[in-house]
C-alpha cells in the first residue's frame, strides 16, 4: 500500500484490500490517512492494537508503511506489538527498513524493535535496508548493532 494507490491494496499481488468487518476496516482506513484521533477512538472502543488489518498485517504494519509517525507513537504508546508478523514474515523492523523513514526507526529501536527476525525470503530488516539502497535507515540500524 502506497500514497499511490491509497492504500487500496497489495502492490505485489494487486488484490485489493481484504474484506473487514466495519469496525476494522474503519481502524485500517484511520491508520492510513494519519488520523490519531479517529484511531484512538477506535482503540478505546475495543479494537485491539494489534488487530489483523489484512495479512496479518497490524495497524502498526501499515503506520509504518504509510509513514504515519504520530499514528506509530500512537500505537507505541498502546503497546503494539514489535515483534508481530504478517503473512509473508514482515515484522515492523521490516516495514521500516524500506520507509527509509529515520524518525520511526529511532521511534521503534527506542521501544525495543528486534532487528534479527526474517521474513518469507529470509531477509532481515538489515538485509532489506542495504539491498534497497536504504542508506539512511541503514545508519541507524547500525548504531542499534
Amino acid at each position: 500500500m502506497t500514497k499511490e494507490n491509497g492504500g487500496s491494496g497489495c502492490q505485489q499481488c494487486k488484490k485489493g484490500p481484504p474484506a473487514l468487518s466495519e469496525p476494522l476496516a474503519a481502524l485500517r482506513e484511520a491508520v492510513l490517512d494519519g488520523l490519531v484521533t479517529e484511531v484512538e477512538e477506535l482503540l478505546d472502543g475495543g479494537l485491539s492494537v494489534d488487530a489483523d488489518l489484512g495479512g496479518e498485517a497490524t495497524p502498526m504494519h501499515m503506520a509504518i508503511q504509510e509513514d504515519q509517525v504520530e499514528v506509530v507513537k500512537a500505537l507505541l504508546a498502546r503497546s503494539a506489538d514489535l515483534a508481530s508478523v504478517t503473512r509473508a514474515g514482515w515484522t515492523p523492523a521490516h516495514m521500516v527498513a524500506l520507509t527509509n523513514n529515520v524518525e520511526i526507526a529511532e521511534l521503534l529501536l527506542a521501544a525495543g524493535m528486534s532487528l534479527d527476525a526474517t521474513n518469507m525470503h529470509g531477509h532481515t530488516p538489515v538485509d532489506l535496508a542495504k539491498a534497497h539502497k536504504k542508506t539512511e535507515v541503514l545508519a541507524v540500524f547500525k548504531k542499534k548493532g
